[in-house]
């Protein structure tokens, strides 16, 4: 089953909505850099949470979620509002009982990059505590972004033989004209139902289903989108990654190496110049 993000309003309380499954997404950066348990589910989650954010930009920014720990892992995920990401994560293992181990973020920071083609960009963080990903990414909402938002990700990582890989998320932002009273009420139904594990096992559509029986309203489906894991690299932007190196420093390297190899941190795509190419950049 392909992925798929449904993306609505609730005109009864005055809140936007995101449904996803990312699990195919998700599972493509977790293979190509052979992440264990830990890092799958955080990376996953990072995937979730910066596709959670472009949905509140608009239709030509992307949003990149960062974040990294005292221990260096880190995970990096871009995303647009129609779903098309890309992400890398490097782990750092914790000694044996620490309790970062199951799924805690330690202290360091949460930074959010929004760019389009015709603004600047803008940079926020948040200082991260010893919680979930889910109560980081609520509070970079609450303090750098002042949203009041409901956040459920639950993602089953690969654990033994015949465990399958799964990753979603629902995400409700409230709007300028959403009461305090809706606020407590949508928080209270749907905290209680993301911890039920029958509702993460439900498809995407009876997810939204479920959700509209659970607060009483209708939710208004805006459109549907398709996620995938999609890099951006090209030969032509490594290139221009040689040329910011300069001449000099380009023909050390094809001296020393007998060409230039740059690899590709999301997608581990291999680019790979001669003296021949070199030569042909700087002329140009």
């Amino acid at each position: 089953m392909s992925d798929q993000v449904i993306l609505g309003i609730s005109n009864t309380h005055h809140y936007r909505f995101t449904i996803v499954n990312l699990t195919e997404t998700a599972k493509e950066p977790m293979f190509l850099h052979s992440l264990n348990k830990e890092m799958s589910v955080f990376l996953s989650k990072t995937m979730m949470g910066a596709l959670f954010l472009a949905e509140m930009t608009k239709n030509q920014q992307k949003v990149s979620i960062q974040w990294k720990d005292e221990s260096n892992k880190q995970a990096l995920a871009y995303s647009d509002r129609y779903g098309k990401m890309k992400s890398v994560a490097y782990s750092t293992t914790h000694e044996e009982g620490d309790i970062r181990n199951e799924f805690i973020l330690g202290q360091g920071i949460m930074k959010v990059i929004r760019w389009d083609y015709e603004s600047d960009t803008y940079q926020s963080y948040t200082n991260l505590i010893e919680d979930t990903f889910e109560a980081n990414f609520i509070k970079y909402l609450t303090e750098s972004e002042q949203i009041r938002a409901i956040v459920g990700m639950d993602v089953v990582p690969f654990d033994f033989p015949g465990n399958d890989f799964s990753s979603k998320g629902i995400f409700f932002e409230a709007l300028p004209d959403a009461t305090e009273e809706s606020f407590v009420f949508l928080r209270n139904k749907i905290d209680s139902l993301i911890t039920k594990e029958a509702f993460w096992n439900l498809g995407i559509d009876s997810m939204l289903e479920t959700l509209e029986k659970e607060i009483g309203s209708s939710l208004e489906v805006l459109s549907k989108e398709a996620p995938e894991f999609l890099c951006d690299c090209s030969r032509h932007k490594v290139a221009d990654i040689i040329a910011s190196l300069g001449e000099q420093e380009a023909n050390s390297i094809i001296d020393e190496m007998g060409k230039i190899e740059i690899t590709c941190e999301f997608c581990r795509t291999a680019y790979q110049f001669d003296s021949f190419d070199v030569e042909k950049f700087f002329k140009q």
